[in-house]
């Protein structure tokens, strides 16, 4: 017996050293991938086409909001957002980076109530179950007029 054991683990050693291995970062970076498109596609959607009807799609039944302003719950934050592109029309959110890793994907952007407002710099989170946005946070500075280092805010 101890030598039929002996004999499994040497087998199982030389397997793990010789044959490669499935690679769980590859599908972790595949699943980043697919995560960030999702997000940028319904952020696009919904903050620069004011296209409400994204969330019905790419917002889990679950959804979670970090952000004080907005309620929990994919209606909930429907109906929030679209009264807030109802008041701010003109309103957009520039993409300048996007991050994914495993199930969360980052925005920094640049938010604008209107193509003369100076805006605001943004990052939002967002986690990502089984293709659909769960759950959300962000956080939110006014761009000032003048940067005391001199360095852009994007």
């Amino acid at each position: 017996m101890k030598k039929i054991l002996f004999v499994c683990l040497l087998a199982l050693s030389f397997c793990s050293i010789v044959l490669p291995t499935v690679s769980v970062q590859a599908a972790s970076k595949d699943t980043a991938q697919a995560n960030k498109q999702l997000v940028e596609s319904f952020w696009n959607e919904l903050f620069n086409k004011h296209n409400v009807s994204v969330l019905d799609n790419a917002v889990g039944s679950t959804y979670i909001q970090h952000n004080p302003t907005f309620p929990d719950g994919k209606e909930a934050f429907k109906i929030a957002v679209a009264g807030f592109l109802k008041e701010f029309p003109e309103s957009g959110a520039e993409i300048k980076h996007i991050v994914a890793e495993k199930n969360y994907v980052s925005i920094h952007n640049h938010i604008k109530l209107n193509p003369q407002d100076r805006g605001q710099a943004a990052v939002d989170i967002f986690r990502v179950e089984n293709g659909k946005i769960v759950e959300h946070w962000d956080v939110i500075q006014d761009i000032p007029e003048k940067s005391e280092n001199g360095n852009a805010m994007f």
